[in-house]
Parts: C-alpha cells; sequence; structure tokens
C-alpha cells in the first residue's frame, strides 16, 4: 500500500476518538438548531419565518462547511486540523450570548420576515459552518485504506447523524425543561471547547484549552437596560419559549409576554382586563343566562373566567403551557373552581367525555391562531361536546375587508360549515381603521343568539358595559365570498395569516418598548 493511502491516525485509539468527536459535534449541531428558535423567538416570534430562517441557515451552513472541510484536509491531512476546528466552533458558539442582543436589535427594523434570517445569518452560521467541516475531515482522517473508503465515510455520518438524534432528545426532553437557553448554549459550546482542546493538547497544543475562557464570557454579557417605569417581575424559559411578567408603571398596566405576543393585560388599579375582546366574550352571559359550564381553550392570563365566575359558571381550562398557568394563578389572580389541563387543545377535546354549556377557543399567539386548532375536524368535534344550544367563542385576530380577509373568510366558511348560525363582530368600531387587523370575535350556535344587553345588567366596569353595549354596531362579514373551508387535509391558514403576523410583530413593537422584546 502506497504512503499516499496512510492515515496520520493511529488506527485504534485514534478511530474511537475521531468516532466520538463525530458524535459529539453531530449532537451539538441540533442543539444550536433546536435553540436558535429560542434566541430568536423572544424578538421576532416562533413563527413560519423564524423556523424557515433557521432551517435554510443550518443547511446552508453546513453545505459550506462541507466543502470547506474537504478542501482542507485535502490540502493539510494531519489530526490536529480537527481539534482547531472543534475548538473555533466552540468559540463561536461560545460569543452567541454575548452577541444575540446587538445583533437582533440591529435586525429587529427588518421586520418578521427578514430579520430573522439576517439576524440568524450573523449568529449561527459562522458556528455551524465550521461544525460541518467536521465531517469530511473525520472522514479523511479515519481513512487509512482507500479500498474502505465507502464503509468508513458511511460509518462517520452514520455516526453523526446518531449524535444528531440523542442531541435532539437530549435537548428537547432533558436541557430545556431543565436549564435556561443562555446556559445550554454556553455549556455545549464549552463541551466543543473541550473536545477540541483535548484532540489539540494529544498533539502538542495544551495551551488550547484557554479557549474555554470564550464560552464563560458569555455569562457576563448584560442584558438591555429597560426604560424608566418597566420592569420585568418574573420570568421563566418554558418548554414553549420565554415567559415574562413586565410591569409598566407609567400606564399602570401588566403584561404576560410570551416570545414576541402579549397574551394578556391587566390593569393594576383593579385587576380589569386590557384588551376589549376579553369584555366582549363575556357578552355568553347574556346569551345563555342559565349557563354553568365553561370550557376555556388558551388560558392567557384567566380574565374570562374570573369574569364570569361570580354569576355562577365554572370554568374548565385548556393551557399548553404550564408557566402561563403559573403566572396566570401568582400574578394575575387566575383561580378556578373548575379543573386546569396542562396540554395541547387537540388531545384534550379529542378525548374528553365532558360536555360544556359555553367554549371559548382564545389560541391566537405569536401573530396567528395555530391552524391545527381551527380545522373542520376541531369545529366538528367542539361542536360535540356543547350541550344542546350551547355557545362556542373564537377569538381570531384577522381583516374584516380586502386580499388579507382571506384567513377570517375561511374561518367564518368553516364555522358555518357545522353551527347553523355564526356571527362575528370587531372589537371595535368597524369604520375605525377598517383595513387594520383587529380582533374578531366569532360566535357560533345551533339556536338563535340575541345580543341585547338587559337595562339592569351589571358589570364588572364602565369599559365592560360600554364594549358590550356597543357589540351589536361592531358586527361583520355579515356575507363572506364562496371559497374552500379549512380542514386537516387541506389548511392553508398558515400561509393566509402571514399578513396578520408581520402587522402583529409592529403591533407588539408599539406596545412594548424594544429593550422588553430583547430580554
Amino acid at each position: 500500500m502506497s504512503a499516499s493511502s496512510k492515515s496520520q491516525v493511529p488506527a485504534s485509539g485514534g478511530r474511537l476518538e475521531l468516532l466520538s468527536t463525530v458524535f459529539g459535534t453531530g449532537a451539538a449541531v441540533m442543539v444550536v438548531e433546536i435553540l436558535g428558535t429560542r434566541v430568536i423567538g423572544p424578538v421576532f416570534g416562533v413563527s413560519l419565518f423564524v423556523w424557515a430562517a433557521l432551517l435554510a441557515v443550518t443547511l446552508g451552513s453546513l453545505a459550506i462547511g462541507y466543502y470547506a472541510g474537504g478542501v482542507l484536509i485535502d490540502r493539510s491531512p494531519r489530526a490536529r486540523l480537527l481539534g482547531t476546528i472543534v475548538t473555533v466552533s466552540g468559540c463561536l458558539l461560545g460569543l452567541v450570548p454575548a452577541l444575540s442582543h446587538a445583533v437582533l436589535g440591529a435586525c429587529q427594523n427588518l421586520g418578521p420576515r427578514w430579520g430573522p434570517l439576517v439576524s440568524a445569518t450573523f449568529l449561527f452560521a459562522p458556528c455551524l459552518t465550521v461544525l460541518g467541516m467536521v465531517g469530511p475531515v473525520t472522514a479523511r482522517l479515519a481513512t487509512d485504506d482507500v479500498r474502505a473508503t465507502g464503509h468508513r465515510v458511511g460509518g462517520i455520518y452514520a455516526i453523526s447523524t446518531a449524535g444528531s438524534l440523542i442531541g435532539t432528545l437530549a435537548t428537547a426532553f432533558g436541557l430545556v425543561p431543565a436549564f435556561d437557553t443562555r446556559h445550554i448554549l454556553l455549556g455545549t459550546a464549552a463541551f466543543l471547547v473541550v473536545i477540541g482542546a483535548v484532540l489539540l493538547a494529544r498533539h502538542g497544543r495544551r495551551a488550547a484549552i484557554l479557549a474555554v475562557l470564550i464560552p464563560i464570557l458569555g455569562v457576563a454579557a448584560p442584558r438591555p437596560e429597560l426604560p424608566a417605569g418597566i420592569s420585568v417581575s418574573d420570568r421563566a424559559q418554558s418548554l414553549y419559549g420565554l415567559v415574562e411578567v413586565v410591569e409598566d408603571a407609567n400606564r399602570g398596566v401588566r403584561f404576560l409576554r410570551a416570545d414576541h405576543s402579549v397574551i394578556g393585560a391587566q390593569f393594576t388599579r383593579d385587576g380589569s382586563p386590557g384588551f376589549a375582546f376579553i369584555h366582549q366574550l363575556e357578552a355568553l352571559r347574556f346569551l345563555r343566562p342559565g349557563a354553568k359550564t365553561l370550557l376555556e381553550i388558551g388560558l392567557g392570563i384567566g380574565s374570562l373566567p374570573m369574569a364570569v365566575r361570580p354569576y355562577g359558571v365554572t370554568a374548565d381550562v385548556v393551557e399548553i403551557d404550564p408557566a402561563v398557568v403559573s403566572f396566570a394563578e401568582k400574578h394575575f389572580g387566575f383561580a378556578t373552581a373548575g379543573e386546569v389541563h396542562v396540554e395541547d387543545a387537540r388531545t384534550f377535546v379529542g378525548r374528553t367525555e365532558r360536555r360544556y354549556d359555553l367554549i371559548v377557543h382564545d389560541t391566537f399567539t405569536g401573530g396567528s391562531t395555530p391552524e391545527h386548532l381551527m380545522s373542520l375536524e376541531v369545529i366538528r368535534r367542539l361542536h360535540e361536546i356543547l350541550e344542546p344550544g350551547g355557545v362556542l367563542a373564537v377569538n381570531f385576530a384577522g381583516y374584516q375587508r380586502g386580499p388579507n380577509a382571506a384567513a377570517s373568510w375561511a374561518v367564518a366558511r368553516t364555522l358555518r360549515a357545522v353551527f347553523p348560525i355564526v356571527r362575528i363582530f370587531r372589537d371595535s368600531d368597524p369604520k375605525d381603521r377598517p383595513d387594520e387587523v383587529s380582533n374578531m370575535i366569532f360566535f357560533a350556535s345551533d339556536t338563535a343568539m340575541d345580543f341585547t344587553i338587559p337595562a339592569g345588567a351589571r358589570f364588572e366596569s364602565e369599559t365592560c358595559e360600554s364594549t358590550l353595549r356597543s357589540l351589536e354596531g361592531w358586527e361583520v362579514l355579515r356575507e363572506v365570498p364562496d371559497g374552500p373551508i379549512v380542514t386537516d387535509e387541506h389548511n392553508p391558514l398558515t400561509r393566509l395569516q402571514l399578513p396578520t403576523a408581520e402587522d402583529h410583530f409592529t403591533a407588539m413593537n408599539a406596545l412594548l418598548p424594544r429593550e422588553v422584546w430583547l430580554q
């Protein structure tokens, strides 16, 4: 066998070392890809744009890394190169927490389409590109016989993929529930640096271990200073993203923030809801005065269950994020005599045997309503668990007219395919900025609904009374164009809600200072 076909790595212990390295770096790639959404999500939301940006940057960076690694190892087939590559990847990843606020702040003005792509490129592409070099470099170093090239290369990429699989499971089921995103990133960076430094130390570069200091710098990276009167009283990194309680002393409002969305607001002076659509939902108690049971899908801060409780209505709640439930109870006074189910609403609705007088479907967050919760199949199931004559109320953010109203029309058609009576109301006068996105409440039932408010009715506040007495004048979408309904098989809601997501992004940045979103 010619000398040119020999590797400079020992065949036994060296090969185990190589396989361990490629396994560890394969796991690190998935850690970076999964946590990328948790770095970018608080500023841009966890939307289609963010997922597409992370996938594009990951695939593009790895492709460049594969090619560059092959070129480098052909030019310099030394084991020391692998140690350098892994060490550099760890150092680059360690800089992400330190640079994220500056990069995300600079990209925020690019909007929800291009902002995620540009910020992901600057933050993650350098590290992922270098990690992409590991595969071809390792394959070349592990091949000491050209006749076994296919076997060795296949084995290398199988081990790398196995590492990615373990990294995915470990991140989703172990790391994310237990640790802060920043700490996971820095821990992964230190892990890579140690692997690389060990490889370099075995080949005469013991000082490389000092590179572990770079990830440590990320621990001290400061958060942006909040404006006067704005503070964060509690925060948690849940399975589904960043959840914070934001206090605005200037306006006397307490907000519940989930990534780049405010999912609830409460006036601190009296605990009343900060959003008008909550008062609109209270129309349910006038539509069905004898109602005793309510199912709320999507908790927010729990305003509605609290508002109807004095009228003898017991609320069950389905909320996917345990942090939202915890913060609603701890900071917004939420309590219910009913049951709280922490799970995806689709699974709960599919298995429950209970029936309800009233159901509220309020799952809008991050600029859209999850498409799997708005299909014909879901609406039919909600109809099945309603008591005869019961009412379903759906909170949906959309447009009442124009080309962007296609999502609102699709939801209206889907509800009318199940319920004979569907009436839709905007959360403000339809003549006020009619072309802008707004909350709309879809009320659906098998029997007539009278929205006349009794003269002697009780209300929690003047705002609530004013909103409910104005409701009949805010009806919209009495007629919608013909078109498809939303089904599990054909569900275009994500695409149709893209204009809503963009306007929601702008609205959130206007509602709270940019420093809050960069926390």
